[in-house]
């Protein structure tokens, strides 16, 4: 066993998927390690592809995945509303539950403070996970860089008035007579 809970010399997989099968894993011993390289994997609610590594780690109720990804997303410029690519450094550490035990086929309850995801038919799919740290990632108004021009404000600066309003601007109000 090495200091961070596997054995010395894990193989690294390569994957270009975000669901992963982990029966043999849940039916190995606690402390039981796999490793991938994450290239150009795509999952559902997720536009640009995920790259990076990742860890599956088998507890004594779960597996605990630890992901050092990166993504792209689209987004517009909070300063000059133009489309920008944004890249996105993604770091977690969640939990997926089984629902049973796959070496005697019976059913776990999860425990009532569990958080984190399923288990399902043996396998994780962690796009879900990584599409809410991408949302979480997003910054609150991005910027195309620090040239950022801006809005164009160049344009006129009286209001806009709408045309079937029009006439009424000819109707002016004396405010000193009487």
């Amino acid at each position: 066993m090495t200091a961070e809970g596997g054995t010395a010399n894990t193989p690294v997989r390569r994957t270009t998927s975000l669901l992963i099968n982990v029966s043999t894993l849940l039916q190995e011993p606690i402390g039981s390690l796999r490793r991938f390289d994450v290239d150009g994997a795509r999952g559902s609610g997720i536009n640009g592809a995920v790259n990076g590594s990742l860890r599956l780690l088998r507890t004594d109720q779960s597996i605990l995945a630890t992901a050092e990804l990166s993504s792209s997303v689209t987004d517009l410029c909070g300063g000059c509303l133009e489309e920008i690519e944004l890249d996105l450094e993604l770091s977690f550490d969640e939990e997926f539950w089984p629902s049973m035990d796959f070496i005697t086929g019976t059913v776990i309850e999860p425990p009532p403070e569990r958080a984190g995801f399923a288990v399902i038919d043996g396998q994780i799919d962690l796009s879900e996970a990584v599409r809410q740290y991408v949302e979480m990632g997003r910054p609150m108004s991005p910027r195309c860089g620090s040239d950022c021009p801006g809005l164009d404000t160049s344009t006129s600066t009286e209001p806009l008035v709408d045309a079937r309003w029009a006439a009424l601007s000819a109707l002016k109000i004396d405010p000193e007579g009487d």
